[in-house]
């Protein structure tokens, strides 16, 4: 299951929980392509997969080739992955074989909300706490 919006600026906000399928990730692919269309110029991202445990391999293998043919666009991404070590190192790979330094995972809001800030206008910093505050 997944949810994504863009309500403020650049900002793309994307939820995604488990379960997900192929099928979802294929339908996920078409909506995130609409909204990041939609941007002018570069994106940041965020993401938010605390509600999400291990995906399938065929999952995992879409998910690295969106984040792949998406790169050129992303100014940054910052994934939310929580505290399961085995799903981190799961997210943390899929970041790693997508190939953008862009893009990082974190473990906890607050550094992540450090990372984006720096690029972030002030309205798009009030929607990601509003965006963070609603993932806990």
């Amino acid at each position: 299951m997944y949810h994504i919006e863009n309500v403020a600026g650049r900002l793309v906000e994307v939820r995604l929980a488990s379960p997900l399928t192929i099928e979802e990730v294929h339908q996920f692919a078409l909506d995130y392509k609409t909204k990041v269309s939609a941007i002018h110029g570069k994106y940041v991202s965020v993401v938010d997969v605390t509600h999400a445990t291990l995906f399938p391999a065929p999952v995992t293998e879409s998910l690295i080739h969106l984040l792949s043919r998406a790169a050129e666009q992303v100014e940054r991404t910052a994934a939310l992955i929580g505290e399961n070590a085995t799903f981190a190192l799961q997210v943390e790979r899929i970041i790693r074989n997508a190939a953008s330094p862009h893009r990082r995972a974190f473990r906890s809001a607050e550094p992540l909300r450090e990372w984006l800030r720096e690029v972030l206008t002030v309205e798009e910093r009030v929607r990601l706490a509003r965006f963070l505050v609603e993932s806990t």
